[in-house]
């Protein structure tokens, strides 16, 4: 018998299903704490290393229009494992940069990345949910989030707290899978989904289960279109689409006012 605050919880798309708010959170940090050790391995496998030139394009964009010696305030959800937050590091040396995360396990290996760059001091570690920023308004100047937001449980609240801590004129970068490619690859993409990413858990990472769950959130998230206006509902002005691989990876672009 379920307690009645699942009963009464709202729910929230979890793969092809609907589950509570709390169950999902768990599922996901549960979930990514099994997968942490090959994420960034089935990252540059699934997309065959594409993810890494899509992030320095995102990067870039926060380039230009930040001078080397600058230092702005960035805030990276979802980005355990550190791939934007070394990037952006890497090129511009005096941005303070927050790193939160759900997963314990992700920012493990972030930090374990971070030290062997020689970041140890430079970063800033933060476990928690990104529907709950701890965060004062107007503390940063960009927010990115890369293939991390279609997993939050509850992403419109997530969308409202960045808006919110973010400072007037500045962007939150997101990137993130499309369920919808250009329509002469549509069927051999949603095949590649289906079948193929699963079997790549099973094989690389011994987690199919994992890796169904991360191609049905792909196949159930929001349309391109329908994610620029959800940014737009928030708040946001300015929101503009950048596409990758025939449009199965997205780049938005969302200014705050």
């Amino acid at each position: 018998m379920k307690k009645e605050k699942d009963i009464n919880e709202k729910r929230v798309i979890y793969g092809l299903k609907k589950i509570p708010i709390s169950e999902k959170r768990n599922k996901i940090a549960n979930l990514f704490e099994e997968v942490s050790n090959n994420y960034d391995k089935m990252n540059d496998i699934m997309s065959l290393g594409a993810h890494r030139i899509w992030k320095k394009d995102l990067v870039d964009i926060i380039g230009k229009e930040q001078m080397l010696n600058d230092s702005k305030n960035i805030l990276d959800l979802a980005g355990g494992t550190g791939d934007i937050a070394f990037t952006i590091k890497k090129r511009f040396k005096n941005n303070n940069i927050t790193i939160m995360d759900l997963t314990l396990g992700m920012m493990k290996i972030g930090k374990s990345k971070a030290s062997a760059l020689g970041y140890d001091s430079d970063l800033k570690w933060i476990a928690g949910d990104s529907a709950y920023l701890p965060f004062k308004d107007y503390s940063f100047d960009n927010i990115t989030c890369a293939f991390g937001i279609r997993n939050v449980a509850e992403i419109e609240k997530t969308i409202e707290g960045c808006y919110n801590v973010l400072k007037p004129g500045g962007k939150l970068l997101i990137l993130e899978f499309s369920p919808k490619v250009i329509a002469p690859f549509q069927r051999f993409y949603e095949y590649y989904l289906k079948n193929i990413i699963p079997a790549l858990g099973d094989k690389i990472a011994n987690n199919r289960e994992a890796y169904q769950y991360l191609s049905e959130s792909i196949q159930t998230f929001y349309s391109s279109e329908n994610f620029c206006e959800l940014l737009k509902a928030k708040g946001f002005n300015l929101v503009n689409l950048k596409k990758y691989a025939n449009g199965a990876a997205c780049l938005f672009i969302a200014n705050r006012i």
